[in-house]
């Protein structure tokens, strides 16, 4: 009997590791942001198109194939790439795009991109175009709809209730989307059968063990078992390369900024009489030690970053001198300083020495930071006994990664330290985790903050047709954010990310750095990536 090159060829299964949980639940929902696995976006629902922040933003066009805005700017027609089918083998058209816009549209929940603010009305005037009709000008949209995923109509329309919907067994349009074995341990998540550049991808499966944080990664890397990570390794070249220096290792450039936010929708009366001072603000920032946070807790990966902006490094091109003034001395670790600044404004001591708001209600609060990442728990805990330094009753707290994220999304929680996702420009991150519009929608917009002077710039920006307006107006974000302290930066944290060649080959390094090479849900490149690797012959 004859044997086909195919048949022969072994099933090349590629195991990483994307998201710390302490036991997997089947949930490929999109739209949950809290409970969805991260292997979702991307590798079950392909991005329409993906900006490439390390080559200047150019758009890599995936399920669409372009998109032009009207003359006017009022309207914006998406062309979808002919052919594709869903992995059931149904052909995905453009009603399949209107469909899922106008879900958005009729229910907020599900929201996930913002479609809400900015979109009138769609329309689908052939299989492969969709003709988005704006409520104003948003040069930009298409950025906007980076994070977006087309869903089956013919799956979706009978869902009545599309957040609560674990889409146990998806219908993608991904490289990814068969659902080959799932325990509460690990899954695997096999090839579409359907996928409509199956010609480029070389990986057979994926394979997802559940791993609850660093430590248990630290204890799995002799087995040496992980082909694509990205995890906090202390001493990474012992740690990590010196198990197998012909076969591992890293690239960990600059990343976005990590702040500490605060629920100014606390349900807390002290609480959030406190956040919404700008005076507390400005001493609780005095009170982070950001160097023993960098040095001690990222051992050294991250960089402190000092500017009540909290521009991230990366972006320095961006950056307004008029921004980085007065306004960073709040950002020196001082706690005498800090202390005078709550004293002089009223923040009185009760019996045991913590501090009540200026109308005397109790302050406390833990600072929630997810179970297993070491180092960002370290950090919290310099943060906490920087705050208690200054009598303020701050504490640590480190629910499950799902629950974290449900916190965020939900408004259950005091404060936390976060990163943001920028995008291709810096504004990207500023907009969606400081305008009201996205507060509390994604987990990047935690404070749930709002600024009817920075909501106009932002609106602006998005309105602007040159590049040499938005950097004008970018130059406003920057002061205002800086004069308002809304978030309170403390480091900007590397990209976590580690390889194996043991296996596949066609990995992104230092020496070719041609995209974010993440593995994890902020980063749509990761598709790009996915499609680069092939197994060792």
């Amino acid at each position: 009997m004859m044997i086909g090159a195919a048949e022969a060829r072994a099933e090349s299964v590629l195991t990483m590791h994307i998201e710390e949980q302490t036991s997997w639940v089947q949930n490929f929902n999109p739209f949950d942001l809290g409970g969805r696995r991260q292997s979702t976006m991307d590798f079950v629902y392909e991005p329409l198109v993906i900006f490439n922040d390390y080559d200047g933003g150019k758009p890599v066009f995936r399920l669409a194939t372009a998109y032009k805005f009207a003359d006017d700017l009022k309207s914006i027609t998406y062309t979808l790439r002919d052919g594709v089918k869903w992995s059931d083998g149904k052909p995905l058209t453009s009603a399949d795009m209107k469909f899922t816009l106008e879900m958005m549209l009729k229910n907020p929940a599900v929201d996930t991109v913002g479609v809400g603010e900015t979109v009138a009305s769609v329309e689908a005037p052939s299989p492969t175009e969709v003709k988005i009709n704006l409520k104003d000008v948003d040069t930009h949209f298409p950025e906007s709809l980076a994070d977006f995923p087309v869903v089956p109509e013919h799956i979706w329309k009978d869902v009545k209730d599309p957040l609560a919907f674990k889409n146990e067994t998806p219908v993608g349009s991904g490289p990814m989307t068969e659902i080959r074995r799932f325990t509460p341990q690990v899954y695997e998540q096999c090839r579409n059968p359907n996928y409509w550049d199956a010609a480029t991808l070389k990986v057979d499966c994926l394979k997802l063990p559940q791993i609850s944080g660093n430590d248990q990664m630290l204890a799995l890397l002799p087995e040496g078992a992980i082909d694509w990570f990205g995890s906090f390794l202390p001493q990474i070249d012992k740690t990590y390369v010196g198990l197998d220096a012909e076969h591992n290792g890293y690239w960990q450039p600059p990343a976005e900024t990590v702040a500490f936010q605060m629920n100014f929708k606390s349900s807390s009366p002290g609480n959030a009489e406190a956040f919404n001072d700008m005076t507390f603000r400005r001493a609780f920032s005095l009170a982070m030690d950001r160097t023993a946070m960098v040095d001690i807790a990222g051992f050294g990966y991250p960089v402190v970053n000092n500017h009540a902006s909290g521009l991230p490094p990366r972006f320095d091109s961006w950056r307004n001198k008029a921004a980085e003034g007065a306004q960073d001395e709040w950002l020196a670790y001082d706690i005498d300083k800090a202390n005078k600044l709550l004293d002089d404004a009223g923040y009185k001591k009760d019996g045991e020495g913590f501090r009540t708001t200026t109308s005397g209600k109790p302050i406390a609060f833990p600072i929630i930071v997810p179970n297993g990442w070491t180092d960002w728990i370290d950090a919290v805990q310099i943060a906490a006994e920087g705050l208690r330094k200054i009598g303020v009753n701050a504490s640590v707290a480190t629910p499950e990664y799902e629950q974290w994220q449900k916190q965020i999304l939900d408004g259950s929680f005091e404060a936390v330290m976060n990163s943001r996702a920028d995008g291709p420009t810096p504004f990207r991150g500023y907009f969606q985790s400081l305008s009201t519009g996205f507060g509390g929608r994604i987990t990047s917009a935690p404070s749930r903050y709002s600024n009817p002077d920075l909501d106009k710039v932002f609106d602006d920006y998005r309105r602007a047709a040159t590049d040499e307006e938005r950097k004008k107006l970018f130059d406003q974000v920057q002061v205002i954010v800086a004069d308002n302290l809304p978030v309170v930066p403390v480091f900007n944290g590397p990209t976590w990310y580690q390889y194996s060649t043991k296996r596949f080959t066609g990995w992104v390094t230092k020496d070719e750095p041609v995209m974010n090479p993440e593995d994890h849900d902020n980063n749509r490149m990761r598709l790009v990536h996915l499609l680069r690797l092939k197994p060792v012959q």
